[in-house]
């Protein structure tokens, strides 16, 4: 009985072993990878090769990762290494055919291996092909492709001109790009629901995604897709990656915190410079373990900034601040508003609307009677904006006390106003 016992002990001593060795190494891989996009982000593309190098000694890299890596090597104008990862990409089920056709990270290789690059391009269509037959909906899944694509294709031209002119026009042209993506969006969702990886295959999936992330102009609709994705829960048909940074951007677009910390706080000058606030912090990796996502110390690396993970008493004491901080804040309002300092409420309120998880229904609800009490007072339309702008916020939350808000005399000379009649129409 001894020696059995001594022999389990030792299997599951080796299998510990093993388990932690192998996280370590994707840990180590993962980061290696984060590193190598954040290089070529920063256009080192030598530091780039040699990170993804690193980690495909480690571990035999995807589809995704192998692109990524001929990117890089194109951009170094190293055309056998480029091909060689663009071949394992495709072998590996790289199937956005459009999209490497189009990808302006390989222009080197167009210009330099016509011939080899005309063959990439006809095996990349081909396995495409291949592809489609397995998904059930593969016109969606190249209408949707195609969407993001030609949204791309503008953002690309975009970042590349210093025309005025020709910034104007692009703009413009990225405007209308997104009111129709939108739109196109909407009628996918009314129509498919959300559509199944089954149907238009993961990367229609992802680019429906995309389009549906950066739709931050209707938070109400990111919150329907939302409801869409929650449906798929309890099959393999959704990536919960998507769902996740979809929660998390309409958490922070309805200035709640994140839950999974996905989102990150970007500066004038284009780089992040950390995480948007998170709610339970210390608890965060242990949510993103079990989707599947890196933790926040990798993740971090992405983006250029480094991450130390919270403790439990650092993560209330974090929410605590927020929280007292919010009140002062209201409390400064108030005092403001006895002495008719009105610009000073307006300043103070305006700073506390802007602190993530700070204000409550209840504050928003107070501050949006009190902007318009005091739109009543003077007849300063920013007054009458702000109100309306905390009662938008309390709309989008679903959390508008609607019979309470028409009874109240306070905003009687709102009625005719446009966001006014589009609040309660929608709510």
């Amino acid at each position: 009985m001894g020696r059995i016992l001594k022999q389990y002990i030792q299997t599951v001593t080796v299998v510990f072993f093993f388990i932690t060795q192998v996280n370590a190494q994707n840990d180590n891989y993962d980061s290696l990878i984060a590193e190598a996009g954040l290089f070529h982000l920063q256009k080192d593309y030598k530091n780039a090769i040699a990170s993804f190098e690193k980690a495909f000694k480690i571990k035999t890299p995807d589809a995704l990762n192998s692109y990524k890596a001929a990117g890089a090597y194109s951009l170094d104008n190293n055309n056998e290494k480029a091909f060689k990862y663009l071949n394992l990409a495709l072998d590996n089920g790289w199937t956005e055919a459009d999209w490497l056709a189009f990808d302006p990270y390989f222009d080197y290789l167009r210009k330099s291996s016509p011939e080899e690059w005309a063959k990439i391009e006809n095996k990349a269509y081909a396995k495409e092909q291949e592809y489609q037959k397995k998904i059930k909906f593969p016109e969606l899944r190249k209408q949707i492709n195609l969407m993001t694509l030609n949204d791309q294709k503008l953002r690309y031209q975009r970042a590349q001109t210093k025309n005025t002119e020709e910034i104007r026009e692009l703009d413009q042209a990225i405007n209308r790009s997104d009111s129709k993506n939108l739109e196109e969006s909407k009628a996918i969702i009314a129509k498919y629901g959300w559509p199944k990886i089954s149907e238009i295959g993961k990367d229609g999936q992802n680019n429906f995604w995309l389009i549906i992330q950066h739709a931050d102009q209707d938070v109400r609709f990111q919150r329907q897709a939302l409801t869409a994705m929650e449906k798929l829960f309890k099959t393999n048909e959704i990536s919960l990656e998507h769902y996740v940074f979809l929660y998390d951007r309409i958490q922070c677009n309805l200035n709640y915190k994140q839950l999974y910390g996905t989102q990150v706080v970007w500066t004038q000058n284009g780089k992040a410079s950390g995480f948007r606030p998170i709610l339970k912090e210390d608890t965060t990796d242990e949510r993103r373990n079990k989707i599947g996502l890196q933790p926040l110390s990798v993740y971090s690396k992405t983006y250029g900034f480094a991450y130390r993970n919270k403790t439990k008493e650092e993560a209330k004491q974090i929410e605590k601040a927020d929280l007292v901080y919010t009140q002062k804040l209201i409390d400064s309002a108030k005092t403001a508003y006895d002495k008719k300092e009105f610009q000073k409420v307006y300043d103070y309120y305006n700073t506390a609307s802007t602190v993530m998880g700070g204000m409550n229904e209840a504050q928003n609800y107070e501050a949006a009677v009190l902007f318009a009490t005091i739109f009543n007072t003077n007849g300063e339309e920013q007054y009458r904006s702000i109100s309306l702008d905390f009662l938008s916020l309390l709309h989008l939350r679903g959390t508008l006390p609607l019979k309470k808000l028409k009874r109240n005399p306070e905003f009687a000379k709102f009625r005719g106003d446009d966001r006014w009649i589009a609040i309660l129409k929608n709510s």
